[in-house]
């Protein structure tokens, strides 16, 4: 990348959108504009409408101003400290090459890192912290355009980073809702997809999984044909879920919360329409069992 001023900025994640959020409302708490809270956090305005607007970087040690500059309460300026850390710090993430993950997809796994609960609903695949190796590098030779061969590895290896979060000492929650239909495509043959139920069997085992199949006998459901994410932050001063709406080659994030709740709601009735935990464990034993 060149300098000069044709040189565009980065756009911020959404981890730095999500802390400049609680920024603005700590000051919409306050009568103070941009200029009266510079004054008295010793910085200029530009710099504080930098920070509202999430330009890179958001410091730990300027939350803590700002939190004294708000006189907000230690457990709040605390939390939001822990986030603005974690939002700078460097993750798994950073060994990541070029091109084996959208800009997107990197931003939704470290929103993932740091998440506490996870809502997912998918129609035809499994979803990709329930994938087996084989499963997931069979989806990616499926890519248009076709992925590089050197980004391959990767990109699984990324898979596998992702799906540490099943098991670490704060495991998320994760509760995944997909159609018969991801249960039957047989993504990589046969044996791939035997091995892939196998594993969807042992994840369902875990205290934080719950796993939920939606039959073909349902007809229509909510939001068919519509597969989506919604991200919980439990604990965290910015709280509030983020949905995300995966494309080819890119993702939609909904960040407010009007534009989440339709998939909120959509997910709960879809609990309504999936079969049970118990009987979903149930079919795909059997399908399991069953000679292909």
């Amino acid at each position: 990348m060149t300098d000069g001023p044709a040189t565009e900025a980065p756009s911020p994640n959404v981890r730095l959108r999500r802390i400049a959020r609680v920024l603005r409302e700590w000051r919409a708490r306050t009568d103070y504009k941009q200029e009266d809270v510079a004054s008295r956090a010793g910085w200029s305005r530009a710099k504080q409408s930098r920070l509202e607007a999430a330009t890179p970087p958001i410091r730990p040690a300027d939350v803590v101003t700002l939190a004294l500059v708000y006189g907000i309460d230690e457990e709040e300026r605390e939390a939001l400290f822990n986030s603005a850390q974690i939002a700078q710090a460097p993750g798994w993430w950073e060994s990541v090459k070029e091109g084996a993950l959208d800009a997107d997809v990197l931003d939704y796994v470290q929103l993932e890192a740091e998440a506490t609960k996870l809502r997912t609903f998918k129609v035809d695949v499994v979803p990709g912290l329930l994938q087996t190796l084989e499963y997931g590098a069979a989806l990616d030779r499926a890519s248009v355009p076709a992925l590089p061969v050197e980004a391959e590895q990767d990109r699984l290896d990324a898979r596998m980073h992702r799906q540490g979060r099943l098991t670490d000492d704060t495991p998320l929650q994760v509760e995944a809702i997909l159609t018969e239909a991801a249960l039957h495509v047989e993504v990589g043959g046969a044996e791939v997809m035997r091995r892939q139920r196998g594993r969807l069997l042992e994840l369902a085992a875990l205290p934080n999984v719950r796993l939920r199949v939606i039959p073909a006998s349902a007809g229509a459901y909510p939001a068919t044909g519509v597969p989506f994410s919604i991200l919980g932050f439990e604990g965290s001063p910015a709280d509030s879920d983020v949905g995300y709406v995966e494309l080819l080659g890119r993702g939609v994030y909904l960040e407010r919360a009007e534009d989440v709740r339709p998939y909120s709601l959509a997910f709960g009735s879809l609990r309504n329409v999936a079969m049970s935990p118990r009987e979903t464990v149930e079919l795909i034993s059997v399908l399991s069992n069953t000679t292909t």
